[in-house]
């Protein structure tokens, strides 16, 4: 206690080392974090998965649907509907099919006013039924389909849909249910499936009046599960399992490995990020194995966006997965209708059964395949020794307050506090630019285009105003000192709290930021300045989407104007993804990763 009482204790030889030996302590961590992270990939670190509620094994259920002849039927019909509707959504149709099972069907209308051109509406249709249970209603699961027309940039859906339909007058049929089952087919991916959980809970997350979900004819109860299917052909090679959620939430781990039990039970082949388990592998080859999914789930996670209608369930404390069939070209060995069937009826079987919400097993994790994973208690550690860093870099910087070269000089915290103030209203006015630049500045522009100029402009203004700041600020050696330590804590706060929630943009920025933040300091150089030039949030992203195109097109586009394009589609997005989802990825990279890096950007400029 007296060293952190009594201020003569920083001067003991153990503070002397950390001060003295900082850089090398830092640089330590830093490298150390890189190393543990690299080690989560051995079989040797991780653990096998294992269900932590008896009630769902799914040893336990004995399947007997097939319903293949249905779901082939119900496909014909459907694409007939299909080439008579264009793009929409048969629902007419669904609500008769419903209709003639024996449940009750519904339509939900709902609306997105456009908020980035005024009075400009989108309308959709939601349909759904509710198989009632036999038990007291209060609890209830779900099974949905987007539906996607040809019209889609994505597969169509249509198998999905007509399996939903036969999966339906199967479960129709059966006496065991104790909880409702509601069967949902969303129109236009996840905004059809946002508007029907908004109704079903009667709440909005997103930005007040953008989406008008409307009211819900009937509901069932509260949701314990969904599962959310994909299908684009009768005939698949593999079931993949997508688990990443809105804001990088992740389903319950039991959930999880339910499906992947269940498909292994059936001898269904599936996979996780598109990766299968391999058996036997070489211990070297296993680790790159896990080492690449690791990275695709890290990547995948870190945008913030979910891979599947199912992502959107999380934020309600609804467990959901998407099982997304894989299409099979050719002859040979495929998974059929039947296959899936039976799967979809195991896992609501199990479900079923469950007397309790899930909460027996993690929520925290990384999968390293379809049947090892990851806790929070092993990855934690990467994310606590780049925070260290941080953290014994402020502290060697603060102790340097006390020399004597600028231990006289008089600290105007108002000065200080002025310079943060001045970034952060910075990063609040970029954060309304889609507004301000497409409904006021540029109205009689596309929206894309709009928010386009209007980021370019606010990334001149980033740009410029540290130079200013730097001209007209009265700030000593003293003031840069403590806005170095500010800058350094605020971005070590951060980065902890945003690990508890998503590791992989928390750990992701980490290692993009650290190092040079680990290097700013009071005397900045041109060197400096220009490697944090090189990590504005504009030219990352610029580089990002080079990177996509490189990847997705086999090579860079040949003039620039086609790279324009993806770049604008991608802040159009962004901010939508905003205002209709509520997505942090946006909001943490204006209102939080901006200010920090002009801080540091001004620091190595000074």
């Amino acid at each position: 206690m007296g060293l952190l009482t009594d201020p003569s204790g920083l001067r003991g030889r153990p503070f002397q080392v950390v001060v003295k030996h900082h850089g090398i302590i830092c640089t330590i961590l830093y490298l150390s974090s890189l190393i543990w992270f690299g080690m989560l990939a051995s079989d040797q670190v991780n653990s096998g998965t294992y269900l932590s509620e008896n009630a769902l094994l799914p040893g336990l259920v004995m399947l007997n649907s097939d319903v293949t002849t249905d779901a082939k039927i119900y496909l014909q019909e459907l694409e007939i509907k299909m080439r008579e509707n264009g793009h929409a959504i048969p629902a007419e149709w669904l609500q008769s099919k419903f209709s003639s099972m024996g449940i009750n069907s519904y339509v939900q209308n709902f609306t997105l006013n456009y908020p980035f051109s005024p009075g400009k509406k989108f309308y959709g249709i939601n349909v759904y039924g509710i198989i009632r249970g036999g038990g007291s209603g209060n609890e209830a699961m779900v099974l949905s389909v987007p539906f996607r027309s040809s019209e889609s940039p994505h597969p169509v859906t249509a198998p999905g849909l007509a399996l939903l339909l036969a999966i339906t007058s199967y479960f129709r049929k059966q006496k065991y249910w104790a909880k409702d089952i509601i069967m949902l087919a969303t129109e236009y991916e996840l905004l059809g499936m946002q508007a029907w959980l908004e109704a079903y809970h009667g709440t909005s997350c997103g930005n007040k009046g953008v989406l008008e979900a409307g009211e819900l004819p009937a509901r069932g109860g509260a949701i314990q599960a969904a599962i959310n299917l994909e299908l684009s052909s009768l005939k698949m090679k593999k079931i993949d399992v997508k688990l990443l959620g809105l804001n990088g939430q992740l389903p319950n781990l039991d959930l999880v490995n339910l499906v992947h039990k269940i498909c292994s039970k059936e001898r269904v082949r599936h996979s996780y990020a598109n990766r299968e388990k391999i058996p036997n592998l070489p211990a070297s080859e296993q680790w790159k194995h896990s080492m690449h999914t690791m990275l695709v789930t890290v990547l995948g996670q870190a945008t913030g966006l979910p891979d599947g209608n199912h992502g959107l369930f999380h934020r309600f404390g609804i467990e959901a997965v998407t099982m997304a069939g894989v299409s099979k070209e050719g002859s040979g060995q495929h998974i059929t209708m039947h296959n899936v069937g039976r799967v979809v009826e195991g896992i609501f079987r199990s479900i079923n059964n469950l007397l309790e919400r899930f909460h027996q097993s993690y929520f925290f994790y990384i999968l390293t395949d379809t049947d090892r994973f990851v806790s929070i208690g092993l990855y934690m550690p990467c994310v606590g020794m780049m925070v260290g860093a941080l953290l014994i870099r402020a502290f060697a910087i603060h102790v340097t307050l006390r020399d004597d070269s600028i231990k006289e000089l008089e600290t105007d915290m108002s000065r200080v506090c002025s310079v943060i103030l001045t970034f952060q209203v910075l990063s609040v006015l970029v954060y309304y630019t889609p507004i301000i630049f497409s409904n006021y500045l540029l109205p009689t522009l596309e929206a894309q285009d709009a928010i386009f100029y209007g980021f370019l402009f606010m990334t001149v203004v980033s740009l410029l105003l540290p130079q200013f700041i730097i001209k007209r600020s009265k700030l000593n050696e003293k003031d840069w000192t403590w806005l170095n330590v500010i800058v350094l804590l605020s971005q070590s706060s951060i980065t902890l709290a945003l690990s508890m929630n998503n590791l992989s943009q928390a750990y992701l920025s980490s290692i993009l930021l650290i190092p040079l933040s680990l290097l700013t300091s009071v005397h900045g150089n041109m060197i400096k300045s220009k490697l944090w030039l090189i990590l504005h949030p504009t030219v990352l992203i610029v580089c990002i989407v080079m990177c996509n195109t490189w990847l997705y097109h086999n090579g860079l586009p040949d003039t620039y104007t086609k790279l324009l394009q993806p770049l604008k589609s991608v802040l159009l997005l962004n901010s939508l993804d905003s205002y209709i989802y509520s997505c942090w990825t946006y909001g943490l990279i204006v209102l939080c990763y901006l200010p920090i890096w002009s801080i540091h950007y001004v620091l190595s400029l000074n």
